[in-house]
This record gives C-alpha cells, sequence and structure tokens, in this order.
C-alpha cells in the first residue's frame, strides 16, 4: 500500500474532523445484485456443514472488504489469493455529496496499521446508493443516476469528488458501482460517456478505474472503451428477488462469460446466501460463516447439490425455512467451470471476504 505515513496522517484527521455527512445517520447493508435466468434441476448430496472445507486455492484478482464486517482486516492470510483489494463503499447524501461511514475509514486505517493489504492495489468504491436525513436509504437509486449522468456540472463534481477522496484514501484506483442504468430510459450513452471522462480524469491523477457491470448489461449493444478493468456480478441467480435456490449455476456461468467476453471482463462470485422463510419469502442475507451455524443450531442436515451450493430446510415457529449458500468449495467449482470455459486467462473476484 503506497503512501502509507500520508495515508495513516490524513485517515486520523478525517478522523478527528469527522466524516463527509451526519455520522448519526446510520447506512445499511447494500443489498446484493439480481440478475434473473431460468433453473435447472440439481443433484444433492449429503455434507457436514460443522466442520471447515479445505479447499485448492484459486487465483482471484480481486476481493470486496465491507465497512460493516467487524473483521475484514485482521488477519493478512485472507489476501494471499487476490492481488487487488476493494474498500467498500462510498454513497451519496441527498445533495449528491459523498456521504461515507466512520467505520470506513477505521477499515482502511485497520489494514494501514496492520500492514495486512501488503503491497496489493487498493480500490475504493462509490456505489449509487442515497442516505436520506431521516436516516432511509434507497439503494442503487435510478433518480441519483438521472441527474448525475444528464447534469455535466454535477458529473463533473461528483468525479472530481471521486479522485479526491481516493486520493485522501491513498487508493490506487477508483471503483465505480453504478447500478441499475438498465431501469433509466436511454441513459447508456450518458453512462459511458460518464465512464470516459472518469477514466481520463483518473488516470491523469495516476489512478486506475474498475467499473463493475450487472448481468444485464446489454454489453453487445454498447461501445465500452477500453483502458478501465470491467467485472461482471456473477451470482444471484436466486436472491431477494426470487424463491430459493443457488447464487450461481454451471449454465448461468457460461451463458455470462460468452456474454462479457468480447469486452474482457472479470467475473466477481459470491459466497453466502439466502435464508427464505415460508411461502418463499426471502427474510435476510446470510454469511457462509452464519448460514453454517444456522444449520448446526437447527439440526439441519446439509446437502450440497450439482450447482456447488449447500442447501438446507428446517421448521421455525412461523413454518417452514430454506437456506441455500456457497462456501469455498463452491467458489472453486465456480471458478473450475470459468477458466474451463474461457478462451485464454480470466480475472475471477470475490464478493466477498468474511
Amino acid at each position: 500500500m503506497k503512501k502509507k505515513f500520508a495515508f495513516i496522517m490524513a485517515m486520523l484527521w478525517l478522523l478527528l474532523v469527522g466524516c463527509d455527512s451526519d455520522q448519526n445517520i446510520e447506512s445499511e447493508a447494500p443489498k446484493e445484485k439480481t440478475p434473473v435466468l431460468e433453473v435447472q434441476e440439481t443433484k444433492t448430496e449429503k455434507v457436514d456443514v460443522s466442520e471447515a472445507v479445505e479447499t485448492q486455492t484459486v487465483n482471484n484478482n480481486a476481493a470486496w472488504c465491507v465497512y460493516w464486517d467487524p473483521s475484514p482486516a485482521d488477519s493478512a492470510d485472507k489476501y494471499s489469493k487476490y492481488s487487488d483489494l476493494v474498500l467498500f463503499g462510498c454513497i451519496y447524501a441527498e445533495d449528491y455529496s459523498l456521504y461515507i461511514h466512520e467505520k470506513l475509514y477505521e477499515l482502511a486505517l485497520k489494514f494501514s496499521n496492520t500492514n495486512a493489504a501488503g503491497d496489493k492495489e487498493l480500490y475504493l468504491s462509490f456505489i449509487n446508493d442515497v442516505i436520506h436525513s431521516d436516516g432511509s436509504s434507497t439503494q442503487k437509486s435510478t433518480d441519483f443516476l438521472q441527474r448525475v449522468l444528464t447534469d455535466a456540472a454535477l458529473s463533473d463534481r461528483v468525479i472530481d469528488d471521486m479522485i479526491k477522496k481516493a486520493q485522501i484514501f491513498g487508493a490506487d484506483g477508483i471503483e465505480l458501482d453504478y447500478e441499475n442504468i438498465h431501469k433509466c430510459d436511454g441513459l447508456w450513452d450518458e453512462y459511458l460517456d460518464f465512464v470516459s471522462k472518469l477514466y481520463t480524469r483518473a488516470a491523469a491523477s495516476n489512478l486506475k478505474l474498475r467499473v463493475v457491470l450487472m448481468v444485464s448489461t446489454p454489453v453487445s449493444d454498447l461501445n465500452f472503451i477500453k483502458g478501465p478493468q470491467y467485472v461482471v456480478m456473477c451470482y444471484n441467480l436466486f436472491g431477494n428477488h426470487s424463491g430459493p435456490g443457488p447464487k450461481a449455476d454451471e449454465e448461468f456461468l457460461k451463458k455470462t462469460y460468452d456474454k462479457f467476453k468480447t469486452i474482457d471482463a472479470g467475473y466477481a462470485l459470491a459466497n453466502g446466501g439466502f435464508e427464505w422463510g415460508p411461502n418463499d419469502k426471502a427474510i435476510r442475507s446470510l454469511t457462509a460463516a452464519d448460514a453454517a451455524a444456522l444449520a448446526v443450531e437447527t439440526g439441519a442436515e446439509a446437502v450440497r447439490d450439482s450447482s456447488g451450493t449447500l442447501n438446507y430446510s428446517f421448521m421455525a415457529d412461523d413454518g417452514k425455512h430454506t437456506v441455500y449458500y456457497g462456501d469455498d468449495q463452491t467458489i472453486e467449482q465456480w471458478s473450475r467451470i470459468l477458466r474451463e470455459n474461457a478462451d485464454s486467462n480470466i480475472r475471477i473476484d470475490l464478493w466477498r471476504l468474511e
């Protein structure tokens, strides 16, 4: 991590003077993304989730570290597989200024003080979530996109803020994670112009750029500039938007690779999963560790299906609950599918480090 001393001093100063917005406002953890494809029947095998599974090391590119996770910088061995780390993330207030939770500053300081990130490249992620004055939030706000992408002066201000904040954090690059462009009528050209302008100005400030794309992106109809590193969210085949099922399967992974290989994209896989309650309504997201612990707590018998995902059901006071989640072995299987289907070496990222 470069400029360590300046980074620590800047962070300490920021913590003393406070964050960009009222820190009494609590930002919610962003929900995960929701591609939808057809479901295939899966085969299952029983597994013991009470013990950790040893898996082959996968040569990955980047991993996301989220500010609401209490332990992402506690152990340097978590990062041995990854060349880049992404600090997640910076959102916005209603006036389009940056809102950065104090825990993100604390996470950055923790990395610096423990040298957990070592010589890995560090990216600061910016997300189009908006925190409101009453403490509520709008995730992946289309209103934000409509304003920022169509107002040249505002987009310049937003880009300036990204660059300045990345420099204060001592980051090597910026990650742009603006989602739901497909829900905005005719804004793809404006979005691509924004990406181009951000890339040019970031490069002039010696900052790299990662651009996160949803599976729904009509990549074959768009002209993506060369230079940024593109990464596709290759997960949430099932999730908050659907009934129970795995975050990915072989058909979904292959289709996604084939769709995005023209822009030499990287592919982000996701561990953890979801718990669904009665009527197959999604209740909450779970980390892999929490899902495994819940299986033990409820006496449920987990099985691993052909998608590589673990699943189990149990009875609660309100009825039947179902859990699907991925662990290290799941990520290894999905990574192998992508590598075997690729025409060349590909980048594989992880959402998220636990």
